[in-house]
């Protein structure tokens, strides 16, 4: 999980998240998207919108983003994390809790990298991916995977993803794919230079920021050739914990 996410007991943290739900709204972002929350506190702070109990813009949230394992066996310690799917079984299982939870879109994390890791390897197979993208599909749920690297991105494009997350060094055969078939990507790149702004406060460890730099330019690149080959944009502000970051 991100290393950013609060220690904050879930109440408080919905609390204090009405700040930005409000300098949201007051800029003029009527809608976002919100893709992964603990606790499912994303689709409690939507429900209160749209309740007319908080001031914010209209929501649509995913709950558990779905990620591979990424702690050691503990017997007897601790379930599983909401969100944690491995092989195809699981991975239509944790879709479907979250449709059940009440979430609007899916996420899945389908390559490693987040905060000061700019790595982009692949975590889940196309055959995951997929299942993912068919699950949310049958729902009637759109889906948006993440992918910092070009495996990942090239796998979730030819999987039916809704939109793509991150994604640089995308070679031109998945950007092509992209424009047609009408994908959106979602660059983020103004979040990195959040992290390189804001690196010490949050706690990374020092000598992050040229490995942050340098993805930064690629992401640009990248950017800029699907931008030429005619692919759809979303714009996120990729914000950190309670909104703190709008």
């Amino acid at each position: 999980m991100l290393k950013q996410i609060t220690s904050n007991p879930p109440a408080v943290e919905v609390f204090l998240a009405r700040k930005g739900a409000m300098r949201t709204l007051e800029a003029g972002v009527t809608t976002v998207r919100d893709l992964g929350a603990d606790q499912y506190m994303d689709i409690a702070m939507r429900d209160l919108i749209n309740r007319g109990e908080m001031t914010g813009p209209r929501m649509f949230v995913c709950g558990y983003g779905l990620y591979i394992t990424n702690t050691p066996y503990k017997p007897g310690i601790n379930p599983p994390a909401g969100g944690i799917a491995d092989g195809v079984p699981e991975v239509l299982r944790a879709v479907r809790q979250q449709v059940a939870a009440g979430a609007d879109v899916i996420k899945l994390y389908a390559s490693t990298g987040t905060d000061d890791d700019t790595t982009g390897f692949e975590t889940y197979s196309y055959e995951e991916i997929k299942a993912a993208v068919d699950a949310a599909h049958q729902f009637g749920k759109k889906i948006a995977i993440h992918s910092y690297g070009p495996d990942g991105a090239r796998d979730a494009v030819r999987a039916g993803t809704d939109s793509l997350e991150h994604a640089t060094d995308m070679d031109d055969a998945t950007i092509a794919e992209m424009a047609k078939r009408g994908t959106y990507y979602v660059p983020t790149i103004d979040h990195n230079r959040y992290y390189i702004e804001n690196g010490s406060k949050i706690g990374y460890a020092p000598g992050f920021e040229p490995r942050t730099q340098a993805f930064i330019a690629r992401n640009l690149e990248t950017a800029r050739k699907a931008h030429r080959a005619g692919v759809k944009f979303g714009c996120s502000d990729r914000t950190r914990g309670n909104w703190d970051g709008l």
